[in-house]
């Protein structure tokens, strides 16, 4: 149980100290007021500006006091004091206010105190009947509190609650629905720490939580070792489990958390998250290691770390690695299909770029082999663009050099230069072209390349790659009323020689390709320098859209694209593979904020049959019913290398109940194999004070030893205070 540290700053500081200052600033003006009466003159040294007024103001010259009554206010350096009385003694060297004191600081915290008095040189004082209401409504109280020896502040019977406190029917005040009672809290301002004795955890006025003593540094110290909340629960995968992580505040510049975890079926796990900030730079690692019930050690590790060598040239690092393939689902870490070690140097000046990378891969799919993962070391790219000349014509520089080796198959050496020109152009229609002329030349040293119907290939190759490329679009206007419409025709035509893909050529960064909407007009839909669209092929379509006065629009976009030769360029069933390609196109409806379509496809040149479909449908508001569908369909021809036949449906709505209630159900279901994948439901509490969130998760997934699950999830969240969470297999 801890409390929220900025109570505990604002309130021994800003509460006693800022009564303290404040008075002072009361005495101050008082003597002021009554020593200058009338008087026009300022005086030589300013003091801060202190404003104050009141209804009578007595000075009593006998007993040395000065006393102001009636609707007082004193305001200085930000700090605003209200009372009904306020006494300055000088013989005693008190200060006191009364009735009705409020305090309000410059950061917006107020107290509230029925009586303050305080000796003049703020070492001792007493507050009668505090009440502080800090950030966020949330709010302490106490009978009263003391200030002694100038660095001790001890408030008894405390109370403390971000909660709203309603009216019960009699008119008397309610109890929050959750609060901290406490028989004495006490700051040492010397130390910066801030003890609790006796201390309780009340939720609807029911004591469920007790301790008699625990100390925390207060809000002035930013960073201090210490035990954090623990977490508990239980998976199907590691049986019941207890996690209690512990800070360690090492130094200004760096920390790490240790959280030891003892799970009850595969034993205890410590995991270490490390952070460090540099004059140059950052670094960030996170990792763990347990040994299992084989009594085999496991252990995962995520690191990453970003450096300026200088303000053109930086230098970082990612490191991903993991013993056990499903290691990180087994104990609840996320889980990607591949993890990605990097070790990189970029530059960047002017139009120019440069980035020397090296990489490893690890993939955590069954079918995975690190034998035949590849090893990239070194990878080199540039990247230089001049200003633009005359006509506005500009000359671009790419340089490419890679090495790629494995343990087993192909390894691959490459180094590529292209050379460009672009000369854009906006014709007196309106019309837009742009001239593109390049040539490329990649060299290849390659080793085990597999040839279809030959044997593998090793040794030198190498090809040139001139490319010719002209693009032009004109879009048509047309304004009707408070609608705005466009219609803009748009072709692209390229050329390059054929067989610009011979089989002693590795196609290692080309492999992933899907053509759609989005690279109908790219002149070399490969995404990588292995292959590369060869043969004269143009690309035809059209764009329109209407678009409203309040934002919405709705648009569409629906194209093909020709090649002359008809080769294995492409694989079959790509869409790019005959002469015509397939029909590509999306069409977007969103006339609101609260509707959003979007259907992407690709139909067969042919028959019109669908190879790919997929809609992505957004609707309603957040305030009473949102509604998330997304349909995703490949056919088995449609030429995608990461999946065969897929029909797959994703659903989710969102449902805000009332103002303090709302709930979520979503689902997945695989079409194609009648079976679900996965589905949920959940629902949310959330106050001023208090969240609880409950969810009910089934999976149907299999990932090689780990089978289907189901899982209960809770989180029990005290705002300000704390959080405590739980998770149960079902």
């Amino acid at each position: 149980m801890a409390i929220a540290g900025g109570m505990i700053k604002r309130l021994a500081t800003s509460t006693i100290l800022g009564c303290g200052v404040f008075l002072m600033a009361g005495h101050f003006s008082l003597n002021y007021a009554y020593a200058q009466g009338a008087a026009s003159e300022q005086p030589e040294q300013q003091e801060p500006a202190i404003l104050f007024s009141a209804d009578e103001v007595d000075y009593n010259r006998e007993l040395q006091t000065v006393t102001a009554r009636g609707n007082v206010e004193i305001s200085r350096d930000g700090r605003i004091l209200l009372a009904d009385t306020v006494n300055y003694d000088r013989s005693q060297d008190v200060l006191t206010a009364s009735g009705n004191v409020s305090i309000t600081e410059p950061t917006g915290e107020v107290t509230f105190a029925s009586y303050v008095e305080l000796s003049g040189d703020f070492k001792n004082g007493i507050v009668k009947d505090i009440y502080v209401l800090l950030d966020e409504n949330t709010r302490i109280a106490g009978t009263g509190a003391r200030r002694s020896a100038g660095n001790y502040t001890e408030i008894a019977k405390a109370v403390y609650s971000p909660c709203k406190v309603c009216q019960e029917d009699d008119g008397r005040a309610g109890t929050p629905l959750w609060r901290i009672r406490a028989a004495r809290v006490l700051h040492d301002a010397e130390n910066k720490t801030v003890e609790y004795k006796d201390a309780r955890l009340e939720v609807a006025g029911v004591p469920i939580m007790y301790t008699p003593y625990f100390e925390h540094p207060d809000p002035t110290v930013k960073r201090q070792s210490g035990l954090l909340a623990p977490s508990f629960g239980s998976t199907s995968y590691v049986g019941s489990y207890f996690s209690q992580p512990y800070y360690w505040a090492i130094d200004k510049s760096k920390d790490m958390t240790l959280t030891p975890t003892y799970t009850a079926d595969e034993g205890p796990l410590l995991a270490t998250e490390y952070r460090q900030r540099f004059d140059s730079g950052e670094l960030e690692a996170f990792g763990s290691v347990t040994q299992d019930s084989n009594d085999d050690w496991q252990g995962h590790i995520d690191a990453e770390g970003r450096f300026d060598i200088d303000p053109t040239w930086r230098w970082g690092f990612d490191a991903e690695q993991v013993s056990e393939k499903t290691y990180l689902s087994r104990y609840g870490f996320e889980s990607p299909s591949v993890l990605t070690s990097n070790l990189f140097t970029e530059g960047f000046r002017g139009a120019s770029y440069t980035r020397i990378d090296s990489y490893y891969f690890q993939g955590l799919k069954s079918s995975d082999d690190r034998d035949t993962t590849p090893v990239v070391l070194p990878h080199m790219q540039f990247h230089g663009q001049t200003q633009p000349a005359k006509y506005g014509s500009f000359t671009t520089l790419d340089l490419d050099g890679l090495s790629l080796t494995r343990k087993e198959g192909t390894n691959s050496h490459r180094a590529s230069a292209k050379v460009g020109w672009e000369l854009p152009h906006v014709g007196s229609m309106g019309d837009v072209t742009k001239l593109s002329l390049s040539v490329r030349g990649d060299s290849y040293m390659v080793s085990d390349v597999e040839r279809n119907g030959q044997d593998n290939y090793s040794g030198y190759t190498g090809r040139v790659l001139p490319l010719a490329a002209l693009d032009w679009q004109m879009p048509f206007v047309n304004d009707q009323g408070l609608y705005h419409q466009v219609i803009t025709p748009i072709a692209m035509v390229a050329w390059s020689p054929n067989g610009g893909n011979p089989g002693e050529i590795p196609n290692e960064d080309s492999q992933s390709f899907e053509f759609d909407d989005i690279n109908l007009f790219s002149h070399d839909r490969f995404g990588g320098i292995d292959r590369a669209e060869d043969g004269l092929r143009a690309s035809y379509g059209v764009e329109w859209g209407v678009y409203g006065p309040n934002g919405g629009y709705t648009s569409a976009m629906f194209g093909q694209s020709y090649r002359a030769n008809k080769n294995d360029t492409f694989a079959k069933g790509s869409g790019l593979d005959e002469h015509l390609s397939d029909y590509v196109g999306r069409v977007t409806v969103a006339p609101s904020n609260y509707l959003d379509l979007t259907y992407r496809y690709r139909l067969d040149n042919e028959n019109l049959s669908s190879r790919r479909n997929q809609v992505t449908a957004t609707a309603g508001s957040l305030d009473t019913l949102r509604i998330n569908a997304t349909y995703i369909h490949f056919s088995d021809d449609a030429g995608s290398e990461e999946f065969n036949e897929r029909e797959e449906l994703y659903f989710r709505a969102d449902r805000q109940f009332s103002d303090y209630w709302s709930g979520m159900a979503y689902s997945r279901y695989d079409i194609d194999q009648s079976d679900p994948l996965e589905y949920g439901i959940g629902f949310v509490y959330e106050d001023e004070c208090f969240i609880f969130d409950g969810r009910i998760r089934r999976t149907f997934y299999q990932d090689q030893d780990l089978g289907e699950s189901d899982e209960f999830l809770f989180r029990l969240v005290f705002k300000t205070l704390g959080e405590v969470a739980s998770a149960a297999g079902l």
